[in-house]
């Protein structure tokens, strides 16, 4: 199971289309939509971390048993469990979706330029790796929704974050620096998948930080291995599911 939630025109933060932990309202109404969140994907519980656009992934098990919890600090979530819903969200970062074709485990991060830069991915990848035996080329993986490069302005500082000589602001693709960083680690390329969705010039409504500035609300990128099946997520087609 694998999604990121819709956005009505004019839904900003605070509404019901909100799931970011600081910007949808009362603690109560959030948890509330990440509960019926997983029960609407047939879950049983979903699975949030409190993101500060780092590097940091905690692993999540069965142990919470129904609803929704926060499990820490950190900006990814990786789990060999069955029926838990992993959730991060965004309004421009990259929610990317990592999921073992065998079906043993998958993992959902948050990155920013600052992850992503960081190291993210590869930490993700290396997880897997240590924590199940699941090596890259065992691995699809799924760019979601996010700011396009042809959106995103950014100055020096990130440039050189990425290795990049510049003189001044440029356009930057985090999902293309994603794959080409995904690719690099063993994921074979006709694995990693991009999606066409910017947050900010569409072609849907999602919520976008440049576009709205403090009244964007956050999307919830979600993923999950479903109960009481084996089956793995098709990584180019109807497997990737948006909801």
């Amino acid at each position: 199971m694998a999604g990121i939630t819709a956005v009505e025109p004019g839904a900003d933060a605070g509404s019901e289309a909100d799931f970011g932990l600081n910007t949808g309202g009362s603690p109560p109404d959030v948890e509330r939509r990440y509960r019926m969140l997983a029960s609407a994907t047939g879950m049983h519980y979903s699975v949030v971390a409190r993101q500060v656009h780092g590097t940091h992934i905690l692993e999540a098990d069965a142990s919470s048993g129904s609803g929704s919890s926060v499990i820490g600090e950190a900006d990814g979530v990786v789990t060999s469990a069955r029926g838990v819903l992993l959730a991060v969200t965004a309004a421009d970062c990259v929610p990317v979706f990592i999921v073992d074709l065998g079906g043993r485990c998958i993992a959902l991060l948050h990155a920013g330029w600052r992850g992503a830069a960081g190291g993210i991915l590869e930490g993700g990848l290396s997880l897997l790796a240590d924590r199940f035996g699941v090596q890259p080329g065992d691995l699809t993986i799924y760019l979601g929704p996010s700011i396009c490069g042809s959106c995103y302005e950014v100055g020096v500082e990130v440039l050189r974050a990425f290795r990049r000589d510049a003189a001044g602001p440029e356009r930057l693709d985090l999902r293309a620096e994603l794959a080409e960083k995904a690719v690099e680690s063993g994921v074979p390329a006709e694995r990693v998948v991009r999606s066409q969705w910017c947050t900010r010039c569409g072609p849907v409504h999602l919520h976008s930080h440049r576009a709205r500035g403090e009244k964007a609300g956050r999307m919830a990128a979600f993923l999950g291995l479903v109960p009481g099946t084996q089956r793995a997520l098709d990584p180019g087609g109807a497997g990737w599911e948006l909801r």
